[in-house]
């Protein structure tokens, strides 16, 4: 038996051998040669599918590799590539399916540059002509310095995927107010019933929809929604992020670069952003929702569900219909906006009943025959939450439809994609969804990441910019009313061997993601306290700050800091309780319970001197002084409280540490919880 050089050796030849057998003639008698030397591996999911590529290959004088050699493959074909790929082809050429598509239509080899899915390295430079890198770096000539105090300002007020995250987040707290307006019975707690009527509401192109309100005139025509300006358009690799259905009748998507939209439709019109219009009409939006039931969950700035079953009756379809139909007509008298919806008994059959009624329709699926009737007539690829490379998956078991699986039992299923992929599918397979409306969120953590426009030459620059980040972070924090305790620095670190510019200007291209964390002894909402940890954590590293390509700064482990607020509000206010006032110590004679086994106050003032002036303050520490301090409170000793606090604020004002003004301010709020709780009194802090 031979090795496995020689089995693989004769594979490849006999696949060679298909391939020349596979070869089609064209119309002429000929065959075409665009494609002559080419040698391809197509990789992942594609569109279109592998099938049509090597087809299109096969009969343009390629060859079609089934296994990845360098010594074999000029090209990889891929819509997308793992981090890890992209590492071990950074050398390689990397192009999507569509240069292959465009190369057939053309009948010509068109140039790589424009269809490059990963600039991995320098080579890929000399492919540019001079124009299009003139093209290129045209799109953003703007754009302020990194270090420039108005940069993360500019970023963030053009940035749309700062407003799709942070509009959420908005929302939910604008939802909130309005179930207290129009319900002041409403709690917000995530309740489970044994019957809904779920309404997925959904406002159609809604970002175009918005920019043709005011431009009635461009109705009926393609409009795409980008940042690219009008002379910016030949081969401009601006993202649309929404565009009209006449746009889409020509093969244009949202996420599509605008260069290559305007290869599939030249007359598309382009639109700017409008942020502010887009805020005001969603709030409008959840207005109109919450006014009909508190029973609503935010999804996202043009979307949410509604559980309409105490309005409706649940056994009359006809009125259903006429409930939805009413409410959509509202939305669009008030918005300006054509509305679509689906109506179905859980959130999984609602979302997809919106499918069949777009554009600026409605469908309803209730029953439980017209459930299953309708999902397993469904496309697996129409499941929301089921992606691609699980649909390739099932379709290389040649299932295709939900009907398909109905067959396989939830073990099979599970064994084919894993148990928690597998469960989901076989019940949703079967129109279930056990998932309840979300009415109430708790954010784990919030962050601020730029990872367009950061060119930073040295360590400075860079402490530079992370101030300025974590000051919109202390922005952020504050107004969700919340501080954390857990900090953590995320980088992007251009990959060895990578484009020093990416194709897209100012990008990040190819980087390497590093990650690392550390612990704030007492949760904070700070941002000067935050910067000082971040910048440790800077120091810790070896980093060359012209490579960083990518900044974030996250904070988690957070905490409501509201209460705190509430009880310290008033610090004028000496302790009472109720008309009499709360017997206290007035002398150091009173009880004084020991720390660290003293009890004599010049000792334990020594002993909190000493670890004022350590270097950090670990939280082992602020424990124990804590701890000491609810002890004298107990003892109604609030002279030699207000006597320690003053003691540290002064050594802490010399000192001028963010982390240690922390936790002073921790200390301090720590002192005056355990005063309310005990004494039902606030400590008077006029003399601190």
């Amino acid at each position: 038996m031979g090795s496995h050089k020689d089995y693989m050796t004769l594979k490849r030849q006999k696949l060679d051998e298909q391939n020349t057998n596979q070869r089609f003639l064209l119309e002429d008698g000929k065959v075409s040669q665009i494609f002559k030397g080419v040698s391809v591996y197509i990789t992942g999911f594609t569109d279109p599918p592998s099938a049509v590529l090597k087809e299109i290959v096969l009969r343009n004088g390629g060859s079609v590799q089934m296994f990845f050699s360098k010594t074999h493959v000029t090209h990889i074909v891929a819509s997308n590539l793992p981090d890890f790929k992209v590492k071990l082809w950074k050398n390689d050429m990397i192009v999507t399916p569509l240069w292959i598509v465009d190369c057939d239509a053309a009948q010509s080899r068109l140039s790589e540059a424009k269809y490059i899915l990963y600039r991995t390295s320098e080579n890929i430079k000399d492919m540019m002509t001079k124009n299009e890198v003139n093209i290129v770096k045209s799109v953003s000539k703007n754009i302020p310095e990194t270090t420039s105090k108005d940069f993360v300002g500019e970023f963030y007020s053009n940035s749309r995927l700062h407003h799709l995250s942070t509009s959420v987040s908005e929302l939910r707290h604008e939802v909130s107010r309005l179930q207290s307006q129009y319900h002041p019975s409403y709690m917000p707690t995530n309740r489970k019933q044994t019957a809904s009527v779920i309404v997925h509401v959904d406002i159609d192109c809604f970002f175009v929809s918005i920019s043709l309100c005011s431009r009635p005139h461009l109705r009926g025509k393609p409009v795409c929604v980008t940042h690219a300006k009008p002379n910016d358009k030949l081969d401009s690799y601006a993202e649309i992020s929404s565009c009209s259905y006449e746009a889409r009748k020509f093969g244009v998507q949202n996420g599509m670069f605008l260069g290559n939209a305007l290869k599939l439709c030249p007359n598309i019109i382009t639109v700017p952003y409008e942020f502010e219009s887009y805020h005001k009409a969603s709030n409008e939006l959840y207005r109109i929702l919450v006014e009909k039931t508190p029973y609503v969950e935010v999804v996202s700035c043009d979307e949410a569900f509604m559980d309409i079953v105490e309005l409706v009756d649940i056994s009359d379809e006809t009125l259903i219909q006429e409930f939805v139909q009413d409410l959509r007509s509202q939305i669009h008298s008030s918005i300006g906006c054509t509305v679509s919806a689906g109506i179905g008994p859980n959130k999984l059959v609602a979302r997809m009943a919106t499918r069949q009624g777009k554009p600026n329709g409605q469908y309803v699926c209730y029953s439980e025959e017209s459930v299953q009737d309708y999902i397993k007539s469904q496309p697996l690829q129409n499941l929301p939450g089921i992606g691609r490379a699980t649909c390739h998956k099932l379709e290389l078991q040649n299932f295709k439809l939900c009907g398909d699986l109905l067959l396989k039992s939830k073990a099979e299923l599970s064994d084919l994609l894993g148990p928690k992929t597998g469960e989901t599918v076989y019940y949703y397979c079967r129109g279930i969804d056990l998932r309840d409306l979300i009415l109430k969120h708790e954010r784990k953590s919030i962050s601020v990441e730029i990872n367009y426009g950061i060119r930073v030459e040295t360590i400075k620059e860079l402490e530079t910019f992370l101030l300025n980040l974590c000051k919109e972070l202390d922005n952020r924090m504050k107004a969700e009313k919340v501080s954390g305790s857990l900090v953590t620095l995320k980088l992007k670190e251009r990959s060895e061997n990578a484009a020093v510019e990416p194709i897209k200007y100012m990008g990040h291209g190819i980087c390497d993601n590093i990650s690392k964390s550390v612990n704030i002894a007492n949760a904070t909402n700070d941002g000067s306290v935050i910067h000082s940890k971040v910048m440790s954590l800077v120091n810790s590293m070896t980093l060359i700050p012209r490579d960083i390509r990518g900044i974030g700064v996250q904070i988690s482990k957070l905490k409501d800091s509201s209460l705190d607020q509430k009880n310290f509000a008033n610090t004028n206010k000496k302790i009472s309780k109720g008309s009499k006032d709360v017997p206290i110590c007035t002398s150091f004679q009173c009880s004084v319970p020991e720390f660290l086994g003293h009890k004599n106050t010049g000792d334990v003032k020594n002993i909190i001197k000493n670890w004022c002036e350590s270097p950090e303050p670990y939280q082992v520490d602020v424990d124990k002084v804590d701890e000491y301090l609810s002890q004298l409170i107990k003892y109604q000793n609030i002279n030699f409280v207000q006597e320690l606090l003053k003691f540290m604020r002064k050594i802490l004002k010399e000192r001028r540490v963010p982390e240690w003004n922390a936790v002073f301010n921790s200390t301090l709020q720590n002192v005056q919880r355990q005063i309310h709780v005990i004494l039902n009194g606030i400590l008077n802090l006029e003399d601190l």
